[in-house]
């Protein structure tokens, strides 16, 4: 994939008058958020209150978290234009999001525990954005696709119920969206944007060894796969 996006970037040179320019993109909108955790039982036992017995549940999982909402979010770009058709960047972000948090100790729990909460996290991420329209004189002049890898810092709001999930994930943003010209090099827009990230830890280790920290809670590697999924839709300014 590297070799043929060289290969892409050296033919687009080729065959343009135009040199390597810096690109620079703010964009600044809403987003919406929603975020699963939770962490299957090793041994599937689980005791009963009630009928005060052990009970084996093949489903059981434990450590519970899940928070919904939304809020304003802030992109930056920066990068180098080839050709303005490709755009190597550096992408850095702020997400704050304001919504509900849900909390149970076991699948099996009637309690559940919730309350609304604040949640500020900082993602940055490496990309390429791609213009593949670039007759001027078409209604798709100025519309992008971008991809990047993606790297966000969590809130760890769970760490107040106990838990002991890693606070750093990791993922992918993708993006598209259309530009229109102010003057030579200004452009004005708007940008679609969905992220997906996954808690970046290994199961019951502390993320980065391979042994028990004593004296710590071991992270925890969640069920589920995609933990973070996050659409937005912001207006966006470019320099290019």
């Amino acid at each position: 994939m590297v070799q043929l996006v060289a290969c892409l970037a050296c033919a687009a040179l080729a065959i343009s008058d135009d040199s390597v320019l810096p690109y620079f993109e703010v964009s600044l909108g809403g987003h919406y958020t929603k975020s699963s955790y939770e962490t299957e039982s090793s041994t599937h036992w689980y005791h009963d209150k009630d009928r005060d017995e052990m009970v084996y549940d093949e489903n059981l999982t434990y450590d519970i978290y899940s928070f919904e909402g939304g809020g304003p979010i802030l992109d930056v770009q920066a990068g180098l234009s080839l050709a303005k058709r490709f755009i190597f960047l550096f992408d850095l972000g702020l997400a704050v999001s304001i919504g509900d948090s849900r909390y149970k100790f076991y699948s099996r729990d009637k309690e559940e525990y919730d309350r609304t909460e604040v949640m500020v996290r900082p993602i940055f991420g490496f990309g390429l954005k791609v213009y593949p329209f670039q007759t001027k004189s078409s209604f798709l002049y100025g519309t992008f696709i971008g991809a990047t890898l993606s790297f966000m810092f969590t809130d760890n709001l769970w760490e107040d119920y106990g838990m002991a999930y890693c606070g750093f994930e990791v993922g992918g943003k993708f993006e598209v969206g259309k530009l229109w010209k102010v003057s030579e090099h200004y452009f004005i827009g708007f940008t679609l944007n969905m992220g997906i990230y996954e808690n970046a830890t290994g199961s019951n280790y502390e993320y980065g060894d391979e042994n028990f920290r004593i004296g710590k809670n071991p992270k925890r590697d969640p069920v589920e796969e995609i933990n973070n999924l996050h659409l937005g839709i912001s207006l966006t300014a470019a320099w290019k």
